[in-house]
């Protein structure tokens, strides 16, 4: 099997930017953290940062997804920051669906016994959801 890059997962939201990472395999992810967001810029500028010190090959963000295909509300916000991204890394960003990830992440975390509130990482585990989906949808 061909090696793959390890990936960045991001789960925007208009106060904190989960993260997340794919392993050395790029084969599953963890939640990584999350950065307080500002304003797009200055998120972005984070995430490029962290994307170059995890030494990734890419980045993947979640977007909104109404439950009939269409682009959720936020979606508008979330291209908006993929554009500032885009101009702060030459990574290659794709967009998946996030749909239900918050839900998800918040399930895993209760069944772990964390409250998902607790220091945003709700945020990190549905940014894992999400790129553990995108990985999942490579194999």
């Amino acid at each position: 099997m061909p090696e793959r890059p390890r990936l960045l997962g991001v789960d925007y939201g208009r106060v904190r930017i989960g993260i997340a990472v794919s392993d050395a395999l790029g084969l599953s992810a963890k939640p990584l953290g999350f950065v307080k967001r500002q304003s797009d810029a200055q998120a972005a500028g984070l995430v490029a940062a962290l994307a170059a010190k995890e030494r990734v090959g890419g980045i993947v963000i979640g977007l909104p997804i109404n439950a009939d295909g269409s682009h959720g509300g936020n979606a508008r916000w979330v291209q908006q920051f993929q554009a500032q991204l885009a101009k702060q890394t030459a990574l290659p960003i794709t967009l998946v669906d996030e749909r239900y990830s918050s839900s998800e992440a918040e399930e895993e975390l209760r069944q772990a016994g964390k409250w998902p509130c607790e220091a945003g990482w709700l945020d990190a585990q549905a940014a894992a959801i999400v790129l553990r989906r995108h990985l999942a949808g490579e194999a």
